[in-house]
């Protein structure tokens, strides 16, 4: 069964089908009915656009992971051996799912994988798009905004001056308060000389931990020290090389707050094998209590952030403006933290 096929039956052109499956506004009601009821009879489903003509919501949703780095040999299984994109993932099709609709998943590596993404708005393969991973301001994603598809964000600046993002939904967690909060746990340990092993710095997430590092040193009248932040990215590996990095200077951190516990499970690699003792000679704290915190030896002081919560709500927005078609649906939401208080950082003797 194809177009020409279902012209036949309803007794109308070629083209005729074509622009009741696009929804041209030039098409009598009577001839449009007529056309969709042979499509309804006869299950033709060229193109999702078809099915939601004849009445039925697209219920499929694009959630597209960012994953645009310079240096090939870290893309790789980089997704995959994530907690944070495992969890996020794996919820967010959960809570999809209890609301009758399909998340349709994929990765981009590379500027190519945006033509796709585009692809699937245009099309209407997806009524929605959920995006994780983006660097903060991405052009490529305010564009897709701006034509007027529904986005939602996780782990992005509410720019309440950027007209872009007064139309899409952005669900972020509490950074600044749970990076603050960690700082400020080490200080009140007594630790002064506190070191930071940031995140990909054009995440909004590693942003807004810096700020909350230096913030918190600057209310208890510490200066920020820039020999302290080292630059690094979400992964282990990096932790590792930035530790070293930090080891190897003539004044040492006494802790670090590292942006993320696979950060921290690096550094705790780098110290050990340095020879030192975590706390009894560096304190670790680190963010986001994946599963393997409780299983290190020490087991990892860290910041909680609730994964589950952030899809919950994520899934929920992007469901509610599909199906009731919000023309303005700018919804910003964030998600608390909390501390997670183990055996990674100890109290320093005045």
């Amino acid at each position: 069964m194809n177009s020409s096929d279902i012209a036949k039956i309803a007794g109308v052109s070629r083209s005729t089908v074509s622009r009741v499956i696009n929804n041209y506004p030039n098409v009598p009601e009577e001839t449009k009915a007529k056309v969709l009821k042979v499509i309804r009879a006869y299950d033709y489903v060229p193109h999702a656009s078809a099915r939601m003509l004849a009445g039925v919501k697209n219920r499929i949703i694009g959630l597209f992971i960012i994953d645009i780095v310079p240096r090939k040999e870290i893309i790789k299984n980089r997704i995959t051996k994530s907690p944070y994109y495992l969890e996020l993932t794996s919820s967010i099709i959960e809570y999809a799912s209890e609301r009758g609709y399909k998340i349709l998943v994929d990765i981009i590596h590379n500027e190519e994988g945006y033509k796709q993404i585009k692809e699937s708005f245009y099309n209407k393969t997806i009524s929605g798009g959920i995006f994780i991973g983006e660097n903060n301001n991405d052009p490529t994603i305010k564009k897709i905004i701006n034509e007027g598809y529904k986005v939602a964000l996780i782990d992005q600046d509410m720019r309440l001056d950027d007209d872009a993002y007064s139309k899409c939904m952005i669900v972020n967690a509490d950074n600044f308060s749970g990076a603050y909060n960690a700082t400020k746990y080490l200080i009140d340990l007594n630790h002064t000389n506190i070191a930071h092993i940031t995140g990909d710095i054009e995440k909004f997430s590693a942003i807004e931990r810096v700020n909350g590092y230096k913030k918190a040193l600057q209310d208890s009248n510490i200066s920020v020290k820039n020999e302290f932040i080292i630059n690094s990215s979400f992964i282990e590996e990096e932790g590792y090389s930035a530790t070293k990095k930090l080891l190897s200077q003539n004044n040492k951190p006494t802790a670090i707050f590292a942006s993320n516990d696979k950060i921290a499970i690096g550094a705790i690699k780098a110290i050990k094998e340095a020879g030192l003792k975590v706390p009894e000679e560096i304190s670790i704290i680190g963010f986001d209590d994946i599963e393997e915190c409780k299983y290190l030896n020490p087991q990892l002081t860290t910041i909680k952030m609730d994964l589950a919560k952030m899809a919950e709500v994520v899934t929920d927005l992007i469901i509610t403006s599909i199906e009731y078609d919000n023309k303005k649906s700018n919804n910003y939401y964030t998600v608390p933290v909390n501390l997670i208080e183990r055996d990674s950082c100890i109290e320093l003797r005045k």
